[in-house]
């Protein structure tokens, strides 16, 4: 830390965290001289990142973060030894501590400053052990400020809501149609990525904290939407994407949705041979190959069209899926499926970058003689979209185009006390971006609740 109240900042080395990063822009003065450290590794990092000309108002691993974690401040907990401190740390803005240190992508891991020398530190591995090494206690809850939320959908994006609605101060009830809470992660998240002990954990953190969780209990089915509305002062409807769309190609009826394939009420059932072709870069599509693997294919490929760096999932999945014998394809893109009644090879053609769009997506063209890959079996990448019937009614709450729920920036819906958060707003999304959707909606449900209560006084 630095004291900026004078021309010449005080350094205070005793006061410093683990990254240094304050030292990039105090506001009375940067530390150029820092540069010239030539033996520190404050002096290395100093001189080698990128920093902005102007003070970011948080470190850029924490920028990263779609949570805003307090990134340094367990990395410091972690490093002093006070292994309570940051799990505290990790637990005041994630819901889901457990699920994270193994399925979250680590953003904050690729904007480590760092990896300006090197390599970013393994930040998500800590989180894993703070969270495991500490005591497994419930999350903070605020004094009770007479609000009443409903949350629908206890996946990633509910739990999330209700865990801060819950901070706030909230009495919370989430309704989860399925036997247990978790949505995706215990429905189609393999237990080679995400054990089911660790949603348990964060479930089971949550319910102490004092959320009180309904399963089995189907909205629009079982209870009306409208009851809802009467009985609470915020609703928020998070009831994901489980409509899988795939993509409109020749032969696409003998393609196998990512996600079905995935289930885990399937993967034991399963058995296969010969090569396997799967779509897509991202973790659901890594997963399906390491699954394809343990259960007998000879080959497995992964095929996306964008170069490796720009894979979503990550430089630590890819290392995973290569030591473990999964063929990566980059820079190619699926035209079309081979076979009649079976399967029998996937057409794909080369693609190349062609400039990039005003928010920096590359642009990519498809080029060459398309190249066939044998295969048995096709696994596609899809869109998701909210399932109709777990929706509330149109007249109540407006929908997109894509048929998701029509929502503001905070996550507020058409109809006032109602919110979304997650993929019934967004579409698909990664874990940690739902949650911070979640987050958001419970922050505003309750902040326009309160203000409801004291208009009406």
């Amino acid at each position: 830390m630095a004291e900026g109240r004078t021309y010449r900042p005080i350094h205070d080395r005793e006061k410093c965290r683990a990254c240094g990063v304050c030292i990039s822009a105090c506001p009375a003065k940067v530390f150029d001289e820092l540069r010239l450290e030539t033996d520190s590794l404050r002096g290395a990092v100093y001189s080698r990142y990128p920093f902005r000309a102007q003070q970011p108002q948080h470190p850029p691993c924490r920028q990263a973060c779609p949570l805003q974690q307090d990134v340094p401040g367990y990395l410091s907990a972690v490093a002093r030894g006070d292994i309570e401190a940051a799990g505290a740390i990790v637990r005041a803005t994630n819901a889901l501590p457990s699920v994270c240190g193994r399925v979250c992508l680590a953003s904050c891991m690729r904007a480590c400053t760092r990896a300006a020398l090197d390599e970013g530190v393994d930040i998500r591995a800590i989180k894993r052990f703070a969270i495991e090494a500490s005591r497994q206690g419930a999350h903070e809850r605020g004094s009770d400020c007479g609000v009443e939320v409903a949350v629908v959908g206890a996946g990633p994006a509910g739990l999330a809501a209700a865990h801060r609605a819950r901070q706030l101060g909230a009495r919370v009830v989430v309704f989860e149609s399925g036997k247990n809470a978790g949505g995706q992660l215990v429905n189609a998240v393999a237990p080679l990525v995400l054990r089911e002990a660790s949603v348990a954990a964060d479930v089971a953190a949550l319910v102490e904290q004092g959320v009180e969780m309904r399963t089995g209990v189907r909205l629009g089915a079982d209870l009306p939407w409208m009851a809802l509305e009467s009985q609470y002062d915020a609703v928020i409807v998070a009831t994901g994407a489980g409509r899988g769309i795939n993509p409109i190609r020749e032969g696409s009826a003998l393609a196998t949705d990512v996600f079905n394939f995935c289930r885990r009420d399937g993967i034991d059932k399963r058995r296969m041979d010969g090569e396997v072709v799967i779509e897509g870069g991202g973790p659901p599509a890594i997963q399906a190959a390491r699954i394809a693997l343990r259960q007998g294919a000879t080959r497995v490929t992964v095929v996306h069209p964008q170069g490796l760096e720009q894979w979503p999932c990550g430089p630590l999945a890819l290392c995973v899926a290569r030591a473990e014998g999964v063929q990566l394809l980059p820079a190619a893109r699926i035209v079309s499926l081979v076979g009649s009644a079976c399967l029998e090879a996937v057409s794909v053609r080369p693609t190349k970058e062609r400039g990039r769009d005003a928010v920096g997506r590359a642009r990519l063209m498809t080029l060459g003689k398309a190249e066939s890959l044998p295969a048995r079996v096709f696994v596609s990448t899809v869109d998701r979209r909210p399932l109709e019937e777990n929706l509330p009614e149109e007249k109540m709450c407006a929908r997109g185009p894509l048929g998701s729920l029509r929502a503001d920036g905070q996550g507020r819906l058409s109809r006032p006390k109602w919110y979304a958060a997650g993929e019934a707003m967004t579409s698909a999304a990664t874990v940690v971006d739902s949650m911070a959707t979640g987050r958001r909606a419970a922050a505003a449900a309750v902040e326009d609740a309160l203000a409801a209560k004291a208009g009406a006084r």
